[in-house]
């Protein structure tokens, strides 16, 4: 028994050293936590206001980059605009040439048809002319055979008629 309290009064003790010591030092570990606590918030905002400026930083250069990007797409606008406007010009150009030639086209095929019309017509003049003359030609043909046949006949009936005189003188 005695041992035993022997040995908690060596721990009492001890206990009041360390407890002696920890006040001691109480002051101290405060003033140190405070300090640490300050440096951390010291060292927070210098990490904050380093985040703040690269943001910052990356704010301005995209800002940038998107004022270069915004003026290229106006340069291209306006390349592409000056472009469209070049083909609608020569769109227009064209079509009006192509309208042209077909009214040019159209007059000449009016004219042809009507040249091919007049020639049509001259041609069924020619060929009804053509045939009348040939009809002409034939009953010509037949009057003159008939002629011809006449005037064998009318010669045949003479040679005989004198070669019976002949005969009878």
């Amino acid at each position: 028994k005695q041992w035993y309290q022997r040995r908690v009064r060596g721990q009492q003790q001890n206990l009041a050293q360390r407890q002696t010591k920890a006040n001691r030092w109480q002051p101290k570990l405060g003033a140190l936590a405070r300090e640490n606590e300050s440096r951390l918030e010291k060292l927070e905002k210098h990490v904050l206001y380093e985040d703040v400026v690269k943001a910052g930083a990356r704010e301005r250069d995209l800002y940038r980059t998107m004022r270069s990007l915004e003026s290229e797409t106006r340069k291209q606008e306006q390349v592409w605009n000056h472009k469209k406007q070049q083909l609608d010009n020569e769109t227009s150009k064209a079509k009006k040439q192509a309208l042209e030639q077909i009214r040019v086209i159209d007059s000449q095929k009016t004219e042809m048809e009507q040249t091919v019309a007049r020639e049509e017509a001259l041609l069924r003049q020619l060929v009804v002319q053509r045939d009348n003359a040939l009809t002409e030609y034939r009953q010509h043909q037949a009057s003159l055979k008939d002629t011809i046949q006449l005037f064998q006949t009318l010669s045949s009936e003479q040679e005989r008629k004198t070669k019976l005189a002949e005969a009878f003188s």
